[in-house]
Parts: structure tokens; sequence; C-alpha cells
């Protein structure tokens, strides 16, 4: 492509790639977000802090809804019971989606001693999910976004070069 002598200005710059700077943001803005993430869900911190145990829970009634607000989501909440020495503990643990749990089923979970946190992963799960996968996820999104910008201005340049060659030939 030839430049128009009008503004001195030549075919637009392709982006580069993901710079290290690019890359250390990214993962700065998810780590940030998993921080976020772990303070505002409810639980989260005493799982992530350890304060939950897994436990072999029964479940003893299990009750289908909808989440709240949004009709035609389906939620089911599950009661359940486990043993600790002596003492029969209970939880209500709510789940999103139909049940895949019956009346009788034990089901291995990770509970907090009074029964207010039940999650169905490990801790260490959890703080790789939060410390790994949200800052790759971020990173994914920016490499996509580049990706994209590399492609439109990479577009306008062929555009470009292909009204440029018309030109030449036709003179």
């Amino acid at each position: 492509m030839t430049t128009d002598p009008t503004t001195d200005s030549g075919a637009p710059e392709t982006p580069g790639w993901l710079s290290l700077r690019d890359v250390a943001l990214a993962l700065a803005v998810g780590l940030v977000l998993a921080a976020v993430l772990a303070v505002i869900t409810p639980g989260s911190r005493t799982h992530l802090l350890g304060g939950t145990d897994l436990r072999e829970t029964t479940v003893v009634a299990v009750r289908q809804g909808s989440v709240p607000d949004e009709v035609g989501k389906p939620r089911t909440t599950y009661d359940l019971t486990w043993s600790d020495g002596d003492v029969v503990r209970t939880a209500t643990f709510h789940r999103a989606g139909r049940p895949d749990h019956e009346v009788g089923d034990t089901w291995s979970l990770w509970v907090s001693p009074d029964g207010s946190v039940v999650e169905t992963t490990s801790p260490r799960t959890t703080w790789l999910g939060l410390g790994v996968g949200l800052p790759l996820f971020v990173l994914l999104v920016g490499f996509i976004v580049r990706w994209r910008n590399r492609t439109v201005v990479r577009a306008v340049t062929r555009e470009a070069d292909k009204i440029e060659a018309r030109r030449t030939k036709s003179v």
C-alpha cells in the first residue's frame, strides 16, 4: 500500500500479540477479580481458609423449586445430616438445576462444623480455580481481543492493497 501524500500516513500498523505488560495486567486483573469473588461470595472465606471438612453426608430431604425472580430456572434444596462424633449435625444446601441426588443417598461434601457452609469442591480446588483459573480466563479474553484487533487492521490493510492494485491496473 502506498502512502497518502496529503496526510503522509501509511497503512495502519498491525498491533502485536500480547506483551509482557499485557500479560502482567491480565494476571493482576484476574487476581483482583478472584479476591473480590472470595470476599463477596457467602461462605467462601470460611471454605478457603480451611473452615470446612470433608464429610460423608446423608440426604434426608430433596425439595425442587426455582431460582428467586428467575422463572424457569430450577433450583434444588437438599437437607443433609452427618455425624460428628456422637452429635448428628444438619445443613441445608441449595444447588442450581434439577435434583441429582435422592433421599438416602450419601454425598461427600465440604461442610463447616455449624453447617452454614456447604461446598462440593475442596478448598485447594477452589483456590486453584480462583487463583489460577480466573487470571488465565482474563488472559484468554485479552488474547481474543488482541487477535480481533489484529484481524480488523489486517482486513483494512488488505482492502486498501486491493484498491491500490486496481488503481494501478487502470492507469
